[in-house]
C-alpha cells in the first residue's frame, strides 16, 4: 500500500470517504462498522459507575496475580491513631482538656450569676462596695487595674479592706471597662479610693 492508499484508508475509517472499491477501503469500512457496533454495545451494557463490576474486576486481577492478595486489616496502634487523639488521651492531654473545661464553666458561671459586689455609696470621694468576700474582691481589683496600667495599692485598716489608685487622665478604655464591671464610678480628680465591706445577707 502506498501513501495515497494509506490516506484513503484513514479517510474511510474516519468516515470522510465512502469509497469501497479497493481492498484497503473495504477493510477500513469493515473496521469502521465493527468499531461502531462495539462502542454502541459496550455503552449500552456497562454503567458509568458499577460498584459490583469494580469488585469483580479487582477479584479477577487478584486471581490473575496482578494485584496483591487482600491484606488483613491492621490492628490500630498508638502510632496509627490521629495526633490529636493521642494527645487528648495522654495524661497531660486529659489534664489540659479538663483544665480547659473548668475555665469555660467558670467563665459561664461568672457571666450568668449576679455580681458578687454591689455599690453601697460614694462619700467624700471614697467608693464603698459590699462583697461576700472583701479580700478576694480587693485582690481582683488590684490585679485588673494593674493589668490596665494603673499603679494601685491595697490596704486593711480598722476592719476594712480597700485600694488606693491614681488613674490616668484621661481614663483609658481598659480602666473604664474594669470600673464599669465592678460598678465603680469614675472619680473626677483621678484619685480612686475603694473600701469594701462584708455583705450581710438578710
Amino acid at each position: 500500500m502506498n501513501a495515497g492508499d494509506d490516506h484513503r484508508w484513514l479517510d474511510v475509517l474516519a468516515g470522510r470517504d465512502e469509497e469501497t472499491e479497493s481492498t484497503a477501503a473495504q477493510e477500513a469500512h469493515a473496521l469502521r462498522e465493527l468499531i461502531r457496533v462495539q462502542s454502541v454495545e459496550e455503552s449500552a451494557a456497562v454503567a458509568i459507575v458499577d460498584p459490583l463490576r469494580e469488585v469483580e474486576l479487582i477479584d479477577r486481577a487478584r486471581g490473575a496475580g496482578l494485584l496483591p492478595t487482600r491484606p488483613t486489616p491492621a490492628r490500630p496502634t498508638s502510632s496509627m491513631a490521629p495526633a490529636w487523639r493521642r494527645w487528648l488521651f495522654a495524661p497531660r492531654g486529659a489534664f489540659a482538656a479538663a483544665a480547659l473545661a473548668v475555665v469555660m464553666i467558670a467563665g459561664l458561671v461568672r457571666i450568668l450569676l449576679p455580681p458578687t459586689e454591689t455599690l453601697r455609696s460614694v462619700a467624700g470621694g471614697t467608693v464603698r462596695l459590699e462583697s461576700r468576700d472583701p479580700p478576694a474582691l480587693k485582690q481582683r481589683l488590684i490585679e485588673e487595674l494593674s493589668a490596665s496600667g494603673v499603679r494601685v495599692s491595697g490596704y486593711e485598716r480598722m476592719g476594712r479592706v480597700g485600694i488606693d489608685a491614681d488613674l490616668p487622665e484621661p481614663v483609658s478604655p481598659q480602666v473604664r471597662h474594669v470600673l464599669e464591671r465592678h460598678h465603680i464610678p469614675i472619680p473626677k480628680d483621678g484619685v480612686l479610693v475603694v473600701e469594701i465591706d462584708a455583705r450581710t445577707d438578710r
